[in-house]
């Protein structure tokens, strides 16, 4: 079963077209990891389907419900109770965090919970620490954002998008900030979400990574998706010279 499908999304800035008839679909308990060069249209692409950004046109449908259409060539959104419903099905982790800097950590995982979902405060500390054990920060509660490291600041910034119980999860490049020794803890974070079948989109140039933890990678460029297709294919036995050349930069790729 589809939980996202994205038909013919197109985006421009001003002049500057982002994205080009983009199509593809993230079935329940997929990993999608989405490769290619900074500028080819990745991160714009999550934005839209979060709403962090408006598309131009083409379809958006989450979990069955139609978030986006176009008719007579003009995009049209769903209502507003309809793109908070849908914004609700989404959890998307920054590359930078994003942190409340003036919150602790808890106060930082339960603020969603209580103010959006209505959720009783303590029903939403206990879920926390849940969340904060499976992420190896017990004891971190009280400490504020500045007093922890990027790993562990990062890990905090999932936590927090978990609490939310997301349909689909997004990852926009949650390593790009991180000193690469911090790196790895955060990828195992994403494999332990993986083998419990958490449904993710992960937009990142962490390519071993890419090709070990997902079911299925789109490469990326120029606003196109060049190519898609299953980890062994596409890293291991790609015939597009594109995406050849693209993984020619990255140690033990083809």
């Amino acid at each position: 079963m589809s939980i996202l499908e994205v038909k013919g999304l197109s985006k421009s800035f001003g002049d500057v077209k982002v994205l080009k008839d983009i199509s593809f679909n993230v079935e329940q308990g997929q990993v999608v990891s989405i490769i290619g060069p900074s500028g080819s249209g990745k991160s714009t692409l999550l934005r839209c389907v979060n709403q962090l950004e408006r598309a131009d046109g083409g379809e958006i449908t989450v979990d069955g419900m139609k978030m986006l259409t176009t008719r007579e060539g003009k995009a049209v959104y769903a209502n507003k109770k309809a793109l908070r419903e849908i914004r609700l099905k989404i959890g998307l982790v920054f590359q930078n965090f994003n942190l409340f800097p003036h919150k602790s950590v808890m106060q930082n995982i339960i603020e969603a919970p209580v103010h959006v979902l209505k959720k009783n405060k303590q029903e939403a500390i206990e879920e926390a620490n849940e969340l904060l054990k499976k992420m190896g920060l017990t004891g971190k509660e009280k400490a504020y954002p500045c007093e922890l490291s990027g790993g562990q600041q990062q890990r905090v910034s999932i936590a927090r998008a978990l609490a939310l119980k997301p349909e689909l999860l997004f990852f926009d490049e949650p390593t790009s900030a991180l000193d690469p020794e911090l790196t790895g803890e955060i990828l195992k974070v994403i494999q332990e979400l993986a083998k419990e079948k958490m449904t993710m989109v992960i937009v990142t140039h962490e390519m071993e990574f890419a090709r070990d933890v997902s079911n299925h990678v789109i490469f990326m460029d120029g606003g196109y998706i060049v190519e898609e297709g299953d980890p062994s294919s596409l890293f291991g036995n790609t015939r597009n010279e594109r995406t050849k050349q693209f993984l020619k930069r990255y140690k033990g790729m083809s």
